[in-house]
């Protein structure tokens, strides 16, 4: 499942969420673990990919 990270807007607190895509498709609520505050931040960040293939 991937990570999303997100930011809190109210009181600042960063932390990651688990979503598969058919969970994100249906536009979940994120609530702030720390403030049960909804007005949270999609953060940007990168990822990685392994694979078998050898370049």
């Amino acid at each position: 499942m991937p990570e999303y990270d997100y930011v809190c807007s109210k009181c600042g607190r960063a932390f990651s969420v688990f979503f598969s895509f058919k969970e994100l498709e249906a536009k979940p609520v994120i609530i702030c673990p720390e403030c049960q505050s909804d007005q949270v931040k999609k953060q940007i960040t990168g990822f990685f990919v392994n694979t078998s293939k050898k370049s």
